[in-house]
């Protein structure tokens, strides 16, 4: 790898390390996440270490999945990982391996920081809910009863062809559940017609970014069609206009400080910044690992632009939390973020069957999966990998963030690395299958 150095060992073997050893050493990790909020808040009793086999999981089913995920680091494909995995609200496998920085020699740790992309969008969803739960806002509220100009939207007649195609006013005006569900018509950060256009810099703020997708048409009626994009950017600054917070600040106050996610934010600031994995990128070749730049994010200073859709870092315990949440009914360690019927609308499917099947491209359609409020939700348990429950929710980050949580058998896990391009999905599947391999019950 990178800078030739052997990877950091410590494997997981509950033959080689205690189980008291063991839980002592999670149970640090956890106790250092809750410490901003220790003086007002009691210790955590949820999401605390525990043996496997007293949650029904699979000590020895575990080390093979441990070993999978070294092998992937020993083998120069990744320079280094966080996993977590949890049953019935007890961390069973919480592991760090390989590097966060190779030229510094940095090893990973276990509250390593991670940019989790759209990971964002399941927090900036929650956030809505909360608002809609408040009475302050209607999920089918128009957007533009918070942002005017979304009044004005036109729509492409040719999506195709957006440069030379005239437009028309859209059948209806997206609302705030359109955008939740990503049927709104808005497009992608990432695609020729906001990036031809300039819509989106990190050097300006969310206002900014939210006048200028307003200011592009449409890709469809509004309800017509799913399409993956900048929406919780937009539900973003319809938090801030509805409560007069910056966005960070509400879900400071509001969703991460409740469920003690200290970790979670749009940026990393200077006494954290020795927690943070480094982006690598995939060799064409078989040649080692290369760092590459933050990707135009700058997440060691104070960004101007707090993107709902892909702006925040996390770490593996506190999205471990933040998912469990959800398993639990809107509750964690007494604090309640949001009722159980709402969280039950957010992780089940609201997108029509004439829309499905949901997908990134026409040419990868998620055939098992619909959408809910911020996830992918499974619909079609027959369609999906080995193991995978319909209900299942979670979603996954571009640079190589992974989550899900199945209500089924009470499980949620976590993958965290940084690659790009983010080719680990493979790893992904392995992981999932292990994890869903490890169940005894």
């Amino acid at each position: 790898m990178g800078a030739g150095l052997p990877a950091p060992t410590r494997q997981f073997d509950n033959k080689k390390e205690t189980t008291m050893l063991r839980i002592q050493r999670l149970t640090a990790i956890l106790l250092m996440t809750s410490a901003p909020f220790a003086a007002s808040i009691a210790q955590p009793t949820t999401l605390v270490p525990a043996e496997p086999e007293s949650v029904g999981v699979s000590s020895a089913r575990l080390r093979l999945l441990d070993t999978m995920l070294r092998q992937h680091v020993d083998d120069g494909r990744v320079a280094g990982l966080v996993a977590g995995v949890a049953r019935h609200g007890k961390i069973v496998y919480l592991e760090s391996m390989g590097w966060q920085d190779i030229e510094a020699g940095s090893a990973m740790r276990d509250d390593s920081i991670f940019q989790i992309r759209s990971m964002t969008k399941p927090i900036t969803s929650l956030a809505v809910m909360q608002l809609v739960e408040a009475g302050r806002i209607g999920l089918d509220d128009p957007v533009s009863k918070y942002i005017p100009s979304f009044a004005d939207m036109q729509v492409f007649v040719n999506p195709q062809d957006p440069d030379n195609s005239p437009t028309r006013a859209p059948s209806r005006e997206p609302t705030i559940e359109d955008l939740l569900l990503n049927i709104g018509g808005l497009s992608h950060r990432d695609r020729e017609l906001y990036m031809s256009r300039q819509v989106r810099s990190r050097s300006e703020p969310l206002d900014v970014l939210v006048e200028k997708i307003a200011d592009v048409p449409l890709m469809g009626d509004p309800g017509a069609q799913w399409i993956y994009s900048e929406s919780a950017s937009v539900l973003g600054r319809v938090i801030e206009v509805v409560t007069g917070q910056k966005f960070d600040a509400y879900l400071d106050e509001h969703v991460l400080g409740p469920l003690r996610m200290p970790d979670t934010a749009f940026h990393v600031p200077a006494d954290k910044v020795d927690r943070l994995a480094r982006i690598y990128q995939v060799p064409r070749d078989e040649g080692a690992l290369t760092q590459v730049p933050d990707m135009d994010v700058p997440i060691t200073t104070n960004p101007p632009l707090l993107e709902g859709s892909a702006g925040m870092v996390s770490t593996v315990p506190d999205y471990l939390r933040f998912l469990q949440t959800f398993l639990d009914g809107g509750t964690l360690d007494g604090e309640r973020v949001l009722s159980a019927p709402l969280i039950a609308e957010m992780t089940k499917n609201h997108i029509p069957e004439a829309l499905l099947p949901i997908g990134l491209s026409p040419q990868s359609p998620m055939l098992d999966r619909g959408w809910g409020y911020g996830f992918t939700v499974v619909i079609d348990e027959a369609k999906s990998e080995f193991g995978v429950n319909n209900g299942e929710f979670g979603w996954n980050g571009s640079l190589g963030t992974f989550s899900w949580a199945d209500p089924e058998t009470d499980t949620v896990a976590i993958l965290m690395l940084q690659i790009a391009p983010s080719g680990a999905y493979s790893l992904s599947g392995k992981f999932k299958a292990l994890v869903y391999q490890s169940l005894l019950n």
